[in-house]
């Protein structure tokens, strides 16, 4: 076991080591990475007084400074030294998928199969997106509440909602899995949120306003889901290509929160009731799947949340999934992102061809992610059947 996750952390390293020394430009989230280490450290250390740059949680606002620093001194290439901590994440990722073989929750393959996935290698190293940092520490709050250590989940997960919010969707399925009620359910969710208030009270403090701007102002981006489908259609029949931005799609934003919200909390009381029979692994990845199939305005990064967990379900849904999003994020780097995979523009012909792809892989990976979600709840359905029969 131990020379196999050996091998797989090594290949996993080198496939990551070289896609980021062929993708070391600094151009779209990494550029911005860098005007945000740039505000941090000449300008301001409170990164949401700034506007249009997407701020992200003190953590990574931390990685930003600290990678501009070791530009400046001139160590390391920013666009190289802001991506260490998500191939540090990545490499956590493989090791918390071979624990969890090793104790007989998914296959002995999972590990490998993160350790060379497309979409992994696409999103943190080639585009530069940290959403691996909380995917970590999610299946590390996994990996400690199925060993019992409730506490330690919690702050694990209060790490992962730290680093980027979305991880706060699973908190009600991981305080009261288990059947954990009453004050053993809240312990977890104080453990879980309270770390995170405390760590944006400097900042609420200094600027509340802005604070309170720039967590409740984005709403997503119409790259991916089904308005990012929609979207791509419309350009394939019309040649026009509309605004990605959340305020050009009004009525499929707020669409898209109802019928997110809608599912969660009704996947939340399904579970509670006893209505759905759903592991905590199980519930985290049917909270993904219900939001890549029906919030409509998804960034590309947002594509990754389904593999780590999805691994921690294997089946051919993986591979379809895999195969997806693949096409669709290579399509959407090279006809919407240029400078991610290539440091060349495409001829236009070729670009044209590239937006195909990533129009169908948009609408593939929404299938797929809708075919999981139902699969994912119908398991859950035979198992309470099963269980129910059993008495």
């Amino acid at each position: 076991m131990r020379r196999s996750l050996a091998a797989a952390l090594l290949l996993g390293l080198v496939l990551r080591l070289l896609v980021m020394a062929a993708c070391d430009r600094v151009v779209v989230d990494v550029a911005r990475y860098q005007k945000m280490a740039q505000h941090l450290l000449d300008v301001s250390w409170n990164p949401y007084t700034t506007r249009h740059l997407y701020p992200y949680p003190p953590p990574w606002a931390a990685v930003e400074a600290t990678a501009g620093v070791l530009d400046r001194r001139g160590l390391l290439p920013f666009a190289i030294a802001v991506k260490l901590p998500v191939l540090a994440a990545d490499l956590l990722i493989v090791v918390l998928l071979a624990l969890a073989a090793r104790r007989g929750a998914t296959g002995e393959r999972a590990p490998w199969l993160y350790a060379v996935h497309p979409v992994a290698l696409l999103i943190g190293f080639a585009h530069g997106q940290f959403d691996a940092l909380a995917l970590a520490l999610v299946l590390l709050a996994l990996e400690w509440r199925a060993r019992g250590r409730r506490d330690a989940s919690a702050l694990a997960l209060a790490g992962a909602v730290a680093v980027k919010a979305f991880p706060v969707l699973m908190l009600p399925f991981l305080a009261t899995d288990g059947g954990a009620r009453g004050r053993a359910a809240l312990r977890y969710v104080l453990l879980a949120t309270v770390p995170v208030a405390l760590l944006l009270l400097p900042f609420a403090v200094a600027d509340a306003a802005a604070l309170r701007r720039e967590l409740l102002a984005y709403s997503g981006i119409a790259d991916f889901g089904w308005t990012g489908f929609l979207r791509g259609l419309r350009w394939l029949g019309t040649s026009v290509l509309a605004r990605s931005e959340a305020r050009f799609w009004p009525v499929a934003s707020l669409v898209s929160k109802a019928l997110f919200l809608a599912a969660w909390l009704a996947l939340a009381l399904a579970t509670r009731r006893g209505w759905l029979r759903l592991t905590a692994e199980q519930a985290c990845l049917a909270v993904v799947l219900a939001f890549l199939a029906l919030y409509g305005l998804l960034s590309a990064q947002y594509l990754l949340w389904a593999v780590p967990l999805g691994l921690l379900r294997p089946g051919g849904a993986g591979a379809s999934y895999a195969a997806a999003a693949t096409a669709g994020l290579v399509g959407f780097y090279l006809f919407l992102a240029p400078g991610v995979l290539l440091p060349d523009p495409l001829a236009p012909e070729v670009r044209r061809l590239a937006g195909w792809l990533w129009v169908f892989g948009a609408g593939a990976t929404l299938a797929v992610a809708a075919a999981g979600l139902l699969g994912t709840v119908r398991s859950a359905r035979v198992g309470l059947r099963a269980a129910t029969e059993a008495r």
